[in-house]
């Protein structure tokens, strides 16, 4: 067998276990089989690893499960200590950068204008952050199981 031949083979060989080829490419495999016993091994590798897998089966943890891990204790103090880190270093580097601004060069023209500008992101941000927190409260749908 020409090395050619059995990589165009070997290209086909997952298409044709899994009866994606056309007629003629089935064919082609089937005879090129026939006469290559190193494409026929490769084929029956490909067999039994399909069969395996098709036999395995997964641990599949339901919602309770899941919502008792995402509720275990050590997660709870992660994200919290999380959170308090993030909100800690963004309150330092808001203050810093509150402290740099009011104490730079820049005229008060360009520091009412900036103000302005990211007071009301600020602004935008916390009516969003309230209108979540009281959508979250009063969800009708939030404990819906699928």
């Amino acid at each position: 067998m020409k090395q050619t031949d059995c990589e165009d083979i070997g290209e086909l060989l997952s298409g044709y276990l899994d009866g994606e080829l056309t007629q003629q490419d089935e064919q082609r495999v089937r005879v090129h089989c026939e006469r290559c016993s190193e494409c026929t091994k490769t084929l029956q590798v490909l067999e039994r690893n399909r069969t395996h897998i098709r036999h395995t089966s997964f641990g599949v943890k339901d919602n309770e499960q899941w919502r008792e891990e995402m509720n275990d204790m050590a997660v709870k103090t992660s994200r919290s200590f999380g959170w308090l880190l993030f909100g800690g270093g963004l309150l330092l580097a808001a203050g810093l950068g509150v402290y740099e601004f009011l104490d730079s060069d820049v005229t008060t023209l360009h520091k009412l204008l900036a103000g302005a500008v990211y007071g009301g992101l600020f602004l935008l941000f916390v009516s969003v952050l309230r209108q979540r927190l009281i959508e979250r409260k009063t969800d009708k749908y939030k404990d819906v199981e699928k």
